[in-house]
């Protein structure tokens, strides 16, 4: 656990993280076990998880997906609150079948108190990840 990590420090542990997909692998270290992920733009509809347990479940299903991803253009911004900062990124995402590429821009608005997550709205273009997915062949 990370007691004294920063927001920044979060943030940037979660972006490295998620380049090399392996988000599920660093939750206790970064999430409180009452945490609160709302994606606003997921599709169908947001979603709110709750606690680090359902994330893990989610996170963890990420990992199967046939893609590579670099993460590029991050930028911080500190805000008036000192637990909270917004992040921003660039996800260059490559299909491991196909080669097909796309880029995403993702916003995620932390609060982290004592080194952990406590609350993020993550902001993503989940249709075009969700089309990009869907379009690559099935794997057997």
């Amino acid at each position: 656990m990370l007691e004294t990590a920063s927001p920044t420090e979060v943030f940037h542990r979660l972006v490295d993280a998620i380049a090399e997909r392996r988000q599920s692998e660093i939750l206790d270290e970064c999430y409180a076990e009452d945490v609160v992920v709302e994606h606003p733009f997921m599709i169908p509809e947001p979603t709110t998880t709750k606690g680090r347990e359902q994330l893990r479940q989610r996170t963890t299903k990420l990992k199967t997906l046939p893609i590579t991803m670099e993460i590029v253009n991050v930028v911080v911004h500190e805000t008036a609150d000192p637990e909270v900062i917004v992040g921003e990124f660039e996800s260059r995402i490559t299909s491991k079948q196909t080669g097909k590429r796309i880029t995403t821009s993702n916003i995620l608005v932390l609060r982290v108190r004592n080194g952990l997550v406590v609350s993020s709205r993550d902001y993503h273009n989940h249709a075009l990840l969700a089309a990009f997915i869907g379009s690559l062949p099935q794997q057997q």
